[in-house]
């Protein structure tokens, strides 16, 4: 038996790196205010261009707080409103939930329609028989999950669909749904932090979330410039691991989902924690997605649904979705653009790009 190879990887852009310096201030004697968490399983990095010293670290203190907030009500495995709502759904009984978890829910049903079921956050039992919910404990030992437990969970069908919303009260009539936002609830957290910088007037910014980021105004009076991990060198950290570049507009966000994420492999074979709900395993065809909205909530949904999705029905759900940016690399090394992706991005690579008119 081969070794078991465990891997979870924080990719930063290294565009984004470089083009951010420490304290610089720009033409309006804004200066960049920066601080590093780690929260959603995650490195977070919160940057903020602004004049107003104090405000500025106020709203970066008040968001890192309400990042650990929403990590800790948010996670499916732990004792808070998640974790108590996923207990509650085994029984099919109406129950209270909080409103951040319903507007959750409700979302998640909107976006789950859209995509055809392939976002599908109510598979939360799949993700832990597959053992995902271990990624963050280093010491874990992996196993593959037991076929005739997955088909058993595929055959009961959890759906987002099962979950009834009376105001307050929510139940579920498929007693296998257990909830993990974890292609959610990142996109999620990133649109509300967003939304408390604007109410503390902060007007330029950048919250990168493991990669997956938003920004809002400028940088220097310059579009914020990011770099997109090339898959088949994601583990390398120089700049050859960069396959392309876009420039980001005010209230614009970038999300990407790839097999080289969190993955492990064993005796041989590349097992990564993007699970395709139809099958039970983790999606083929596709190597990463990269996903541009002017809604990071949505970005991360649809990173998610268009990576299983994969080569051939992407942009069916795309158009569902209502998403135009898109740029899928599949397992045989095909770069997919949507038209609107290929106006915007810049490629450094020799494959020829394939845009899905």
């Amino acid at each position: 038996m081969s070794a078991l190879k465990i891997s979870i990887t924080v990719i930063l852009s290294i565009f984004f790196v470089l083009l951010i310096t420490a304290c610089q201030p720009d033409k309006d004697n804004n200066e960049l205010y920066q601080q590093q968490l780690f929260s959603f399983g995650t490195l977070i990095d919160i940057s903020v261009l602004s004049n107003e010293p104090e405000q500025a670290k106020q709203a970066i203190n008040i968001i890192s707080t309400e990042f650990d907030q929403l990590h800790s009500q948010w996670h499916p495995w732990q004792n808070g409103a998640l974790g108590q709502a996923n207990k509650n759904f085994s029984n099919t009984d109406f129950f209270s939930s909080t409103s951040s978890i319903i507007k959750l829910i409700q979302d998640s049903k909107q976006l789950s329609e859209q995509s055809n079921g392939l976002f599908n956050p109510a598979i939360g039992q799949l993700i832990k028989l597959w053992q995902f919910d271990q990624l963050e404990d280093e010491q874990y030992q992996f196993n593959l999950p037991d076929a005739e437990k997955i088909q058993t969970l595929i055959q009961q069908n959890p759906q987002m669909q099962d979950i009834v919303i009376d105001k307050s009260q929510i139940k579920s009539d498929n007693s296998s749904v257990v909830l993990d936002f974890g292609a959610f609830a990142k996109g999620a957290a990133i649109e509300q932090m967003i939304h408390i910088l604007k109410e503390h007037n902060i007007n330029n910014a950048l919250i990168n979330a493991g990669g997956d980021l938003k920004v809002i105004g400028s940088k220097n009076g310059k579009a914020w410039r990011i770099g997109i991990k090339n898959p088949a060198n994601a583990q390398d950290p120089s700049a050859k691991s960069i396959i392309a570049a876009i420039s980001l507009n005010n209230n614009e966000a970038l999300f990407t989902s790839g097999n080289y994420e969190r993955f492990f492999e064993f005796e041989g074979k590349h097992y990564h924690h993007i699970i395709d709900p139809r099958s039970g395993y983790p999606a083929r065809g596709t190597q990463s997605i990269t996903v541009l909205s002017n809604d990071a909530a949505l970005a991360d949904a649809a990173s998610t649904a268009l990576f299983i999705a994969g080569p051939e029905l992407w942009p069916e759900i795309a158009q569902k979705m209502g998403i135009q940016y898109v740029m899928l690399m599949s397992d045989d090394n095909k770069i997919y653009l949507s038209p609107a992706m290929a106006e915007r991005i810049e490629l450094f690579t020799d494959i020829k790009p394939i845009i899905i008119k």
